[in-house]
């Protein structure tokens, strides 16, 4: 199974708000829709994936489920969103966040070859704290993304 310790990750940010700042618990979770023993790539960046700041003052949550091809040099490639809720934000800005990710192999010993990865993203917020986001955010992943 691959090693979902570098797919979940958490942000903690914080947003002005016209009655001063406001802190915002959020939390984005990745998980890979097909795992499988015998990858060929893990992401070279295993930092927390931040938590959009346009989504988060707009207070847009919800989940997408994108297909990308991974080429032999570790750059991600044509990204195809499967679904998205909302439509016109979470998907556009997955998109945006997968562009931006690079891959290194996982062992010396593979042979680099372009591989097909399907993920899901999960984005929310609210709760008093990162781990009242992280349980929002474990429940809606058992939540069908359509």
């Amino acid at each position: 199974m691959r090693n979902l310790s570098f797919l979940t990750a958490f942000a903690l940010m914080s947003i002005s708000t016209s009655c001063g700042a406001k802190k915002v618990y959020a939390d984005v979770q990745v998980t890979d829709i097909n795992p499988t023993s015998n990858f060929i790539w893990e992401r070279a960046n295993k930092k927390t994936p931040k938590y959009p700041i346009e989504l988060a003052r707009s207070g847009v949550r919800g989940c997408a489920v994108l297909s990308f091809n991974i080429s032999d040099s570790g750059n991600t490639e044509n990204i195809e969103i499967i679904n998205s809720v909302p439509k016109k934000h979470i998907g556009k800005y997955s998109r945006k966040m997968l562009k931006k990710w690079k891959w290194i192999p996982t062992s010396t010993l593979v042979n680099l070859a372009p591989e097909k990865i399907t993920l899901r993203l999960d984005f929310c917020m609210g709760g008093e704290s990162t781990e009242l986001s992280q349980k929002t955010c474990k429940q809606q992943k058992k939540l069908a993304c359509s």
